[in-house]
């Protein structure tokens, strides 16, 4: 097994041991063997303690919050060093405006994580696409003629490119690099590059003390997919976000998020 898949595999073991209720030994649960002890942790809420005891209490907390509850992994990617997965957490799996939406991402040093980031929010129960914030919509051709490694290389320059230029505001970013077919899971953004015009010049109009301003931590690519970490600033509030935009054919053209909602400092 190739290293990138088995980072992967290791971190997806965390989702089947936390649905089948096994993250609950300190002496021998998987989080022990997929942790370094002195991994670090980062989220929006309270800080979490280092190592696989941080991890623990992070996914304890979930368990209390929804007894019973089930991870389903959405989608992944194992980039160099790093992994990223977006999954639901719920009482009810089939149902995917149900629980939490989460995405976590893993660095790895040798064969476990030493940083870790996690978000999550409550899932909406409906948005005004009427598909879920989880689901895989566009189906068109998603233009692999470059091979798996060169596609995802244009595609993490291309997404960079132009989320560096949403974040200027930039109203001419959308016709240079989003597809007239753009499908949302947002859940008040509609579909449509016209939507997403709308949405950026609201933004940019706003003043300057709600405005949120964006920091990009971490990038990671595989295929079609792109991946972006943010550290979000609005006024003194900061938090992390995260972006998902699947392209096609040099366009953007489906996009996934879970917004920075919860402050994790005052400064």
């Amino acid at each position: 097994m190739l290293e990138p898949e088995r980072r992967r595999q290791s971190v997806l073991r965390i989702y089947d041991a936390l649905t089948a209720g096994r993250l609950h030994d300190e002496s021998g649960d998987d989080l022990e063997t997929i942790f370094w002890p002195d991994a670090r942790h980062h989220r929006s809420a309270q800080p979490l303690g280092d190592g696989p005891s941080g991890a623990r209490q992070l996914y304890r907390e979930l368990q209390a919050r929804l007894p019973g509850v089930v991870a389903t992994v959405k989608r992944t990617v194992s980039d160099g060093e790093f992994v990223a997965v977006h999954w639901q957490a719920s009482t009810d799996p089939r149902d995917e405006f149900s629980g939490e939406s989460w995405c976590e991402f893993f660095r790895f040093a040798g064969d476990r994580v030493a940083e870790h980031w996690q978000l999550h929010a409550a899932v909406p129960p409906s948005t005004v696409s009427g598909r879920s914030v989880f689901g895989d919509a566009y189906q068109g051709t998603h233009g692999t003629e470059e091979g798996d490694a060169a596609l995802t290389e244009i595609n993490r320059e291309i997404a960079s490119a132009a989320f560096a230029r949403f974040l200027e505001f930039d109203p001419t970013v959308v016709a240079d690099h989003w597809g007239e077919v753009y499908l949302q899971h947002n859940e008040s953004i509609p579909d449509g590059p016209d939507a997403l015009r709308r949405s950026l010049a609201e933004i940019g109009g706003l003043p300057d003390e709600f405005r949120p301003s964006f920091t990009v931590v971490v990038t990671v690519a595989e295929g079609d997919l792109v991946w972006l970490l943010e550290r979000v600033r609005v006024g003194k509030l900061t938090g992390l976000g995260v972006d998902i935009f699947r392209l096609a054919d040099r366009r953007i053209v489906e996009h996934w998020d879970i917004p920075a909602l919860r402050p994790d400092r005052r400064g």
